[in-house]
């Protein structure tokens, strides 16, 4: 073989030597091919593993595909599913962001079922969903799940010399399967790396944010993005005569007017509706609004019918 593969391409080597069963060979030599380096000293190594992957799949017998459907039921400010590439590090920094405890491991494929867990942010929750890596052969369940969400998240390892065409990979994939026009945050893990220093100089043309899972390197400042690009107000409704409850917020989406906030308040209030006092936090100033009025992050609301 080669040299340059990865320690766990040798376990799987072996594994395959005492494998007896078609579908578990094919199964192995398609993980070997994936954490395969790509370049030209593997070249000879890659043909050899997809020539062996495709006499195997003439020799396995014809079965009706059933495929298993998972689904995630959205929860808290909104819904932000975590793609990417093989060992981008996508459970650790939902690990890193969630205080989760995903399986994480130093080979690909370990996450094989949708796994969600909450991102605090300020004062509300937000869901993020770590996902197996994405791939043309992903199941339909992560299509659907990447259909639903509010916010993808796109992982990639920073020091991976290939990250440059792991993202357009991932772009063509997505555009494949018709989510170009879907919100993205691209995401370039294990800045703390010495050899990611080199590589983030290259990516000028792309908008991705560096952070390190294990290091917490501008961690916080994804969680802002996170927020940003959800594209959402949190609005206090404060009844008259009392104090305000900053830890439960009604949470809206922008452009949201002040009568659709009635109506999910009370939906009585329609018709008495006659105006708010509009207030802000840390400000002693009073407006008074009307049904029309845009809702804006952290605005403080006091009807009155």
């Amino acid at each position: 073989m080669a040299a340059n593969l990865p320690p766990y391409f040798f376990e799987l080597q072996e594994r395959l030597n005492e494998a007896t069963k078609t579908e578990e060979k094919i199964s192995i030599l398609e993980e070997m091919l994936a954490i395969c380096p790509k370049h030209k000293g593997t070249e000879k190594v890659q043909k050899e593993l997809k020539t062996k992957i495709a006499k195997l799949k003439k020799q396995k017998p014809k079965k009706i595909k059933r495929e298993v459907y998972y689904s995630v039921s959205k929860e808290g400010a909104g819904e932000v599913v975590i793609i990417g590439p093989p060992n981008s590090g996508k459970s650790s920094l939902l690990n890193a962001l969630t205080n989760a405890k995903a399986k994480v491991t130093h080979y690909p494929f370990a996450t094989q079922l949708p796994q969600p867990a909450m991102m605090p942010f300020q004062n509300i929750l937000i869901q993020l969903v770590d996902t197996p890596p994405l791939t043309k052969d992903s199941p339909g369940w992560l299509k659907s799940l990447i259909f639903e969400s509010d916010l993808l998240l796109a992982v990639f390892d920073l020091s991976n010399l290939e990250i440059q065409k792991e993202i357009e990979n991932l772009k063509e994939l997505l555009k494949a399967w018709r989510f170009q026009n879907k919100k993205i945050i691209f995401v370039g893990n294990k800045i703390d790396l010495p050899e990611s220093q080199k590589n983030l100089e290259k990516l000028k043309n792309y908008e991705i944010l560096p952070v390190s899972a294990r290091t917490g390197i501008s961690l916080e400042d994804l969680k802002k993005e996170i927020f940003k690009e959800l594209k959402i107000v949190r609005v206090y409704s404060k009844k008259i005569g009392h104090e305000v409850d900053f830890e439960a917020p009604f949470i809206l989406k922008q452009g949201t007017k002040l009568i659709e906030l009635v109506e999910k308040i009370n939906k009585d209030f329609l018709s008495s509706f006659k105006y708010a006092r509009l207030l802000r936090k840390n400000s002693r100033q009073v407006k008074i609004v009307g049904k029309d009025y845009i809702l804006k992050d952290e605005d403080i609301i006091e009807i009155h019918t």
